[in-house]
């Protein structure tokens, strides 16, 4: 190695952000045991690549005694004043070593060395890059479909949409772009593996951070999501500011936003409902898209209530399955019994 191979190194760290000083130390350390394999072992060497250049120099360590007993490891005084003229019994001299039959076997060393510290610091860069991501909503490309999982690339790596991720009854196509939650992103030897989701509430969460700029500038609020995947969410929204309205901010002009969001929930219903202190406003609002004649708060401490309804609503209100009424009250926090007017 000669001077060629410090600005090999030089372009490394242009290209790759990999300084010399990170990468040497590693490659003098795999040089002093490609040394060893190469010559049995016995010697105590040190390997130091020369900064200015860029050559091999290998030294041998040997102790300083009186009597030379092993000369693979020890010297005389007499010889080591030739090499370090204030050598004393018990130092530690560097002889050099002529190292010619070493140059092959040193070189490639260093290349796989390198080649590896590269894999190593690009798999470690990438990793960073990805963990920014976490917590946030992505597009992702769409590679291939199987019946159990799709595979799909973000940015530059590939990872697994596993089936029971997806918003249940959803198609999706290979070729396709869609959004994913990226939950966490974790080491591997192949490198970073992204985990993602579309049934969470933070899929939610991100989908209207990405559409509406007053949820992203802290103008509206999300208070609370619930969620059930590919039947209904419910978002509580609030304002900051007294003269937005955060349920028109999070719908947009002519329903546009929403629209975005909706396309995304292939069929699911989301209820954009505005946050309420008045327990009576906040229940009677979760229980969109049903209109409410009157909330009876039944029991304060132990958040009780009764919603009366007019008869052609009682089964919005409570919503296929319980649905609608399920997620009202999970919203809230109150126990929710929902009457018809004619019952009471």
């Amino acid at each position: 190695m000669n001077l060629d191979f410090l600005r090999a190194l030089e372009q490394l760290e242009e290209e790759k952000g990999i300084k010399p000083d990170e990468i040497i130390p590693v490659i003098e350390k795999a040089l002093v045991s490609a040394y060893r394999k190469d010559h049995g072992g016995e010697k105590n060497v040190e390997i130091i690549i020369n900064r200015q250049t860029g050559e091999i120099e290998v030294y041998q360590l040997l102790e300083v005694v009186d009597e030379v007993e092993d000369d693979k490891k020890q010297i005389s005084l007499e010889d080591a004043l030739k090499i370090k003229s204030d050598a004393s019994v018990g130092d530690i001299v560097k002889k050099r070593l002529n190292i010619k039959k070493f140059g092959r076997i040193a070189a490639q060393t260093a290349k796989q060395v390198l080649i590896q510290k590269i894999r190593e610091i690009e798999k470690e860069k990438q990793f960073e890059k990805y963990s920014e991501l976490i917590g946030k909503i992505t597009t992702a490309e769409v590679i291939r479909v199987t019946p159990d999982w799709a595979d799909i690339r973000i940015g530059k790596l590939e990872t697994r949409l596993p089936k029971k991720e997806w918003i249940p009854g959803e198609e999706i196509e290979a070729s396709s772009l869609i959004k994913v939650h990226i939950k966490d992103v974790k080491k591997d030897k192949k490198g970073p593996r992204i985990m993602v989701t579309r049934i969470n509430e933070d899929f939610i969460k991100g989908l209207l951070e990405l559409e509406v700029p007053e949820i992203e500038n802290k103008v509206v609020e999300i208070v609370k999501i619930v969620r059930e995947p590919g039947i209904r969410t419910k978002v509580a929204v609030k304002s900051n500011n007294p003269k937005v309205d955060p349920v028109g901010a999070c719908i947009g002009e002519e329903g546009i936003r929403i629209a975005a969001i909706l396309k995304e929930l292939k069929g699911e219903k989301l209820d954009i409902i505005k946050w309420s202190e008045d327990p009576k406003e906040f229940i009677a609002a979760a229980l969109q898209p049903a209109s409410v004649i009157e909330v009876e708060i039944l029991d304060f401490e132990n958040k009780a209530s009764r919603v009366i309804v007019p008869p052609n609503q009682l089964s919005l209100a409570i919503g296929k399955g319980g649905q609608n009424a399920r997620l009202a009250a999970k919203l809230t926090g109150w126990k929710i019994d929902i009457k018809p007017i004619m019952n009471i």
